[in-house]
């Protein structure tokens, strides 16, 4: 055991003990639902009178706008909102056409109400003060947030804190190991308010039940010292926890001017990794706040009890900035959360700023959760001009800013950056249908595309024709049509589908389950990879009556990252993408180059993917000059061929797919539901985001751009989803 030196700090601790356990009371649950900012319209969603659908749509479309969708038995339709004009104009505008019945703002208002069922809720009165149900109808936490507790340490085997436990990463400096275990039960209570799993019919819920949680024990069975305080603090800052809370403390006294000064240097270093820093106040019932809730950028937190009055043990003074619930004065109007003792993995009742601190910690992770990109100076204002007055009006010493109020905290932060979201299915079928539903109106496609998810290159080429008929590409089995297919087909409105590949590939039987539909289909194949993509560029030309179609990507075809990348720009540009070996450049795709007439070939990927030798051969061709996009790998490379679009314009970058670059099938259809929307197909390792990703969605986005990822948490991980919902305009 390391030795503990210099002054103990842990007098919060100790109070809550003293306090900490009785029978548990029955406490009445009080709905509490905050007035809150509208949010941003989305859309025009606009019904018509009976019979005057088709003249409502020609009016629409004469204006120049975009339906998105139209409702369920064709009711009406939404209408996007274009970029010059807002969405108020636009509805008085299409309120004015004649057949219209109703033209309202389409918002994201309508959110499920939800009350977490564990069996110890109803002695949970805090939430009835600071709004937890109705923070929770719009967010719960995620797992790419962390909090870091530095406290006693936390119970690690405690089934209500396992699932939030990141277990990888606590530490334990009071006895310099890896495992932060509690031997006080009081970092245990404090964890258990933060992140204790909610609504799985178990014990009691916690504010943030969705973030992870760090151990970081500075604290044995009794005491602790401001050294290891100070290791842990810069240890969580170095972690990149996203909140600390620091329910522990000393006072101004005991530490001295320079133990001040070292403890504000550690919290600044702390800050300027921008940490959200909250501590308890103490439990003197002194108008002296405990430090490090006295230091600067610190939310020092004072507590309340049931009827929202300060606590009388609860500390005060000029360093308050908010207060939350601690409990009252007996044990059975404390805080009920998980404890240990003895090795049990239990619960109890505690009172102190101790408890009120992590109510507020908690809350700024769900901020966090909810706007990733906010700062911690931004979850700081949100959580202080949000609370509920309390005291004197305005600032006062005792409340500081007023009471904790979770929901109004949520609708008081908001940050420029992307949307993502992620559309998915049950597997690599079910993906291409989510992506189709996702971008194609119902009864707007007439023709679509059907490629192999057993075999890749197909897809990848095919999205050439996606984009000219408008269509999505769908996937199917090599022998069987997987289910939900043929209804996808059905409800674009599609009569033909043209099959990418041949019978090695799409077998015949998929033509007969098709026909046998009442689909007409039409196979387009060559012997191998790259005769089909030279069959789909051909088609193209016929199709289109083009003379010449100038421009071409090039790019390997055996490893399918690069054609990837390039899909989404063929589907929006009407640009070919052809095929080759990486040491030679085949035959049809040579001679398609010059059947098409092309002048300009791009190539996607280095002289490792696409080599000098076919390079030069391509060049050789009469009348062709070659130009080559590419990275340090592969990720690098999504990057410039995204780049590349944007400078020629052959995308607007109003619409980013994340897809990853370890396996594809998830981001086969993605190419052609970014086309559609003018976008890009960026690719991400599964677990975190790369650097070249990440700025051409930083550099080309703007506030509110669709990001989308492509496939399950399996394939993307939500920590990449963090990532880019962090990214800041």
């Amino acid at each position: 055991m390391r030795r503990v030196t210099n002054r103990i700090f842990a007098v919060t601790v100790a109070v809550a003990l003293v306090l900490g356990v009785s029978a548990p009371a029955a406490a009445n649950v009080e709905a509490r639902v905050s007035a809150h900012t509208p949010a941003k319209a989305t859309g025009v969603i606009v019904t018509w009178k009976s019979g005057s659908e088709k003249s409502v749509r020609t009016a629409i479309a004469a204006k120049g706008l975009r339906v998105s969708r139209s409702l369920y038995g064709n009711h009406g339709a939404v209408v996007e909102v274009p970029e010059s004009i807002d969405a108020d104009s636009l509805r008085l505008s299409l309120a004015s056409v004649p057949g219209v019945s109703i033209a309202a703002e389409e918002r994201q208002i309508i959110r499920p109400l939800w009350t977490p069922n564990d069996p110890r809720y109803s002695s949970q009165w805090a939430y009835s003060r600071i709004q937890g149900e109705s923070a929770w109808d719009i967010e719960r936490g995620q797992s790419f947030v962390t909090v870091g507790i530095i406290d006693t340490g936390v119970d690690l085997a405690h089934p209500e804190l396992t699932p939030a436990l990141d277990l990888t990463r606590d530490y334990d400096f009071v006895n310099g190991d890896d495992e932060a275990n509690d031997q006080n039960g009081h970092g245990t209570h404090v964890a258990g308010i933060v992140a204790a799993a909610s609504d799985n019919s178990t014990g009691v819920a916690g504010t943030a039940s969705g973030v992870r949680v760090v151990p970081i024990k500075v604290i044995g069975r009794y005491t602790g010292s401001n050294t290891d305080f100070i290791d842990g603090l810069y240890y969580a800052a170095d972690l990149g926890v996203d909140v600390v809370n620091m329910s522990l403390g000393t006072t101004a006294s005991d530490l001295g001017a320079s133990g001040i000064a070292l403890m504000q240097q550690a919290v600044d270093y702390a800050y300027s990794k921008g940490v959200v820093l909250v501590g308890a106040a103490g439990n003197d019932g002194d108008p002296a706040v405990y430090y490090p809730a006295a230091c600067n950028h610190v939310i020092a937190v004072s507590a309340t009890g049931p009827t929202d009055v300060m606590a009388t043990y609860s500390n005060y003074g000029s360093a308050i900035d908010i207060a939350a619930p601690g409990g009252g004065s007996t044990s059975s109007t404390g805080i009920y959360s998980t404890y240990t003792t003895a090795g049990l993995h239990t619960y109890s009742y505690m009172n102190g700023t101790s408890m009120a601190s992590p109510f507020v910690a908690a809350t700024a992770a769900l901020l966090i959760s909810h706007v990733p990109a906010a700062t911690n100076a931004e979850v700081e204002s949100a959580l202080l001009s949000s609370a509920r007055d309390l005291g004197d009006v305005g600032w006062d010493s005792k409340y500081g800013y007023g009471l904790l109020q979770m929901r109004g905290a949520l609708d008081a932060l908001d940050a420029p950056s992307p949307s993502v979201s992620r559309v998915s299915g049950t597997d690599r079928y079910g993906t291409a249908i989510a992506q189709s539903a996702s971008g194609f109106e119902s009864g707007t496609v007439t023709t679509t595309v059907l490629a192999s998810g057993e075999d890749f290159p197909d897809a990848l080429s095919g999205g050439l024709l996606a984009g000219l008929y408008d269509s999505p590409i769908l996937l199917t089995r090599r022998t069987s049509l997987p289910t939900g297919v043929l209804t996808e087909i059905a409800r674009l409105g599609a009569s033909k589908v043209i099959i990418i590949g041949g019978p090695e590939s799409v077998d015949p039987s998929i033509v007969n389950s098709l026909t046998t539909a009442g689909l007409t289909v039409q196979r387009i194949a060559g012997v191998d990879r790259y005769a089909t993509a030279a069959a789909v560029a051909l088609e193209y030309k016929r199709i289109t009556g083009l003379g010449a179609i100038p421009k071409a990507f090039l790019a390997r075809g055996d490893i399918y990252p690069d054609a990837l990348a390039v899909s989404s720009l063929s589907a929006a540009a009407g640009i070919p993408v052809l095929l080759t070996r990486t040491a030679t450049l085949s035959g049809s795709t040579r001679s398609t180059l010059t059947s098409l007439g092309t002048t300009e070939v791009v190539i996607a990927g280095s002289s490792s993917a696409v080599s000098v030798a076919v390079a030069s051969e391509v060049e050789a061709l009469p009348g062709v000059s070659i130009v080559r996009w590419q990275g340090v790998d592969r990720y690098g490379t999504a990057a410039q061929v995204a780049a590349g679009g944007f400078a020629r314009g052959w995308v607007s970058g109003s619409y980013f797919g994340i897809a990853t670059g370890k396996n594809f099938p998830d981001a086969l259809g993605g190419g052609a539901l970014a086309g559609h929307n003018g976008g890009v197909v960026l690719l991400t390792v599964p677990e975190s985001l790369p650097t070249a990703t990440r700025v051409v969605v930083q550099n080309f986005g703007y506030d509110g751009t669709p990001v989308v990822l492509f496939g399950s948490t399996t394939a993307i991980s939500q920590a990449v989803a963090g990532e880019l919902m962090r990214i800041r305009y």
